[in-house]
């Protein structure tokens, strides 16, 4: 019995080594992700639009990653509930070079627009009057402090970011100094 056991083990420790991803799997699965499968001549001419945004029309939400305090990690477990909700973003690609993201989070809408630079890098421009009203710091808000919250949103919605994409459904907007924003796709229908 002990035998029978022993064999079973190696054959299985056999059958996971051979499984086991090579560097060059490893390495082809980097390049998709990071470059969009694309040579570097590709890649460094603009070229990662077409891949990135490739059928990227739609809506979708937000994700979590791991809780900060509870280390519990949800990563789009809620999703199907967050399509439901408010969070609801509305991506389009009206060409391979530029993706608009709308938002309505309260009462008013607001349009951020990501404009492909090089490599898998964006600039992101985002409408400020609309933008302003939707996360409460419109017009009515008068004041220094009210100036200074405007004046830091502003530049927190303004900036180079990359944008990658690993799987169809999903979408990582990655800020300098930031934690990537990851987007998940809604049910279509």
């Amino acid at each position: 019995m002990r035998l029978s056991f022993a064999v079973l083990a190696f054959v299985v420790s056999l059958g996971s080594a051979s499984a086991a991803e090579t560097i060059a799997d490893q390495a082809q699965r980097a390049y998709s992700v990071f470059a969009g499968g694309l040579s570097e001549q590709d890649f460094l001419t603009a070229r990662l639009g077409a891949v990135v945004l490739k059928d990227i029309a739609g809506s979708w939400v937000r994700l979590s990653g791991p809780g900060a305090k509870t280390g519990v990690e949800t990563y789009g477990a809620d999703s199907e509930r967050f399509c439901k909700g408010l969070g609801v973003l509305t991506l389009a690609s009206p060409n391979p070079i530029t993706m608009t993201l709308s938002a309505k989070p309260i009462k008013s809408e607001f349009q951020q627009i990501y404009t492909l630079i090089a490599g898998a890098t964006f600039a992101e421009h985002t409408d400020p009057l609309g933008y302003f009203e939707a996360i409460g710091l419109g017009p009515d808000k008068t004041g220094e402090a009210a100036d200074q919250q405007r004046a830091l949103a502003l530049s927190l919605a303004n900036q180079h970011v990359q944008l990658y994409r690993p799987s169809d459904d999903i979408l990582v907007i990655v800020r300098d100094a930031g934690y990537p924003n990851v987007l998940a796709r809604c049910p279509r229908g």
